[in-house]
């Protein structure tokens, strides 16, 4: 009964100019949904996970670690594995970790992290990978977890992976 006293007591270019403005934020409402939904543009392509040299060591360490009964992971986020123990600085030790990948983590059936490898490759010589491999064997280290590096040595890759296995079992 009020609602329809308050609607007879509008004036015709009230009701014109609050039905054009409900109108217009529907329009408005359509327009971001349409952007937020539809309009997004993907600038992604799939690329294989590994690359050529470190498939090839792969299928190698696969080979040898199905015989252990170990699992591989390959290119796990250190962010993954590793949580921040000191909260007053989160996010400056978060950003050491958040972007950097480990090539492989092996581990047991239940999944507990036994050992990180690293291939290591020419590129590891440069200074930059120097400071970075560096953190990560300090990482490793402070968390009790061993980390192997391999150098890329296709020849050499059974018998080193064959020690390390020995090692972590």
């Amino acid at each position: 009964m009020i609602m329809q006293q308050c609607i007879k007591s509008l004036d015709k270019s009230t009701v014109l100019f609050l039905l054009a403005a409900a109108l217009m934020a529907a329009g408005i409402l359509y327009l971001l949904i349409k952007k937020i939904k539809f309009v997004r543009r993907y600038p992604y392509e799939r690329k294989m996970l590994l690359t050529p040299t470190e498939y090839r060591f792969y299928k190698i360490l696969k080979e040898r670690c199905d015989k252990a009964r170990l699992l591989i992971c390959p290119k796990v986020r250190m962010e993954d594995f590793l949580y921040v123990t000191d909260r007053r600085n989160m996010n400056k030790y978060r950003g050491y970790i958040k972007s950097r990948h480990i090539d492989f983590i092996l581990c047991d059936r239940d999944l507990h992290m036994l050992a990180g490898l690293e291939l290591d490759d020419l590129s590891h010589s440069a200074p930059a990978a120097v400071r970075v491999d560096l953190f990560k064997n300090n990482v490793f280290k402070k968390i009790g977890v061993p980390l192997y590096r391999i150098p890329v040595e296709p020849r050499l890759y059974r018998t080193r992976i064959d020690e390390m296995i020995r090692e972590i079992i």
